[in-house]
C-alpha cells in the first residue's frame, strides 16, 4: 500500500514538473513573437532580439525530451504553439488590427514543425548515438534554419530585401553561437530517458 502511493506521488510529480516546463516553453516563445518587433544594430545589420529567444526554445523542447521522453515533449510543443496562435489573435484583436489568417498559419508552422524537427532529431540521438554533442549542435542549427525559411515562406512570401541574405546569415550566426554555449549546458542535464533505450 505505501508502495503504490510512493509510486503514484512520483508520477504526480513527474506530470506537474513536465507541466511547468511547457508553460515555460509557451512563456518564451510569446516573448520570441513579441520581441520581433525590436532590434538593435550589428555593424550595418539590424537584428531582432528574437534571435536569443529561438535557440532558448530549442533548449528547453530538449530538456523536456530528454527528462520526460517523446510524447510529453511533443504535447508541449503542440500545447505552445496553440497558445501562441491564441496570443497573436488577441493582440490583434485588442490593437484593433485585421487578423491576416497567412500570418497566424505562418507563425504556427515555422513554430511547430521546427520543433518538431529538433525533437524527432534529438530524441533520435539520444536513443542511439550517446547523447553526441557535435550530433545534437547539428540539431539545433538545422532546426533554427528550417525554422527561419518557414517564416521566411509564409510571413515575408519570399519577398528579398538589398540586405536581406547578410541579415539571414547574421541571425543564423548569432543563433549557432548562442546554440554552443546550450550544447554544452544539455550535457550536464542528468537523463531521465534512459530506461527507454532498453526496454
Amino acid at each position: 500500500m505505501t508502495k503504490n502511493k510512493k509510486t503514484s506521488k512520483k508520477k504526480k510529480n513527474i506530470k506537474n514538473d513536465s507541466f511547468i516546463l511547457a508553460m515555460l516553453l509557451s512563456t518564451v516563445s510569446i516573448l520570441a513573437v513579441a520581441l520581433k518587433d525590436y532590434s538593435f544594430h550589428l555593424g550595418d545589420l539590424q537584428i531582432t532580439f528574437a534571435v536569443f529567444a529561438i535557440p532558448i526554445i530549442l533548449f528547453i523542447s530538449n530538456y523536456i525530451t530528454k527528462k520526460y521522453g517523446f510524447k510529453t515533449s511533443l504535447q508541449a510543443i503542440l500545447v505552445s504553439s496553440l497558445i501562441i496562435v491564441a496570443f497573436i489573435i488577441l493582440i490583434k484583436d485588442l490593437v484593433n488590427q485585421r487578423i491576416i489568417l497567412l500570418e497566424v498559419v505562418g507563425h504556427f508552422v515555422s513554430y511547430f514543425v521546427s520543433l518538431f524537427i529538433n525533437l524527432s532529431i534529438y530524441y533520435y540521438i539520444l536513443i542511439n548515438f550517446r547523447e553526441n554533442q557535435f550530433l545534437i549542435y547539428f540539431d539545433y542549427m538545422f532546426s533554427i534554419v528550417i525554422h527561419h525559411m518557414l517564416y521566411l515562406l509564409f510571413l515575408y512570401r519570399m519577398v528579398i530585401t538589398d540586405h536581406f541574405w547578410n541579415h539571414y546569415f547574421g541571425m543564423i550566426a548569432i543563433e549557432g553561437i548562442f546554440a554552443i554555449v546550450l550544447v554544452m549546458i544539455d550535457k550536464k542535464i542528468e537523463r531521465g530517458i534512459k530506461k527507454e533505450k532498453t526496454r
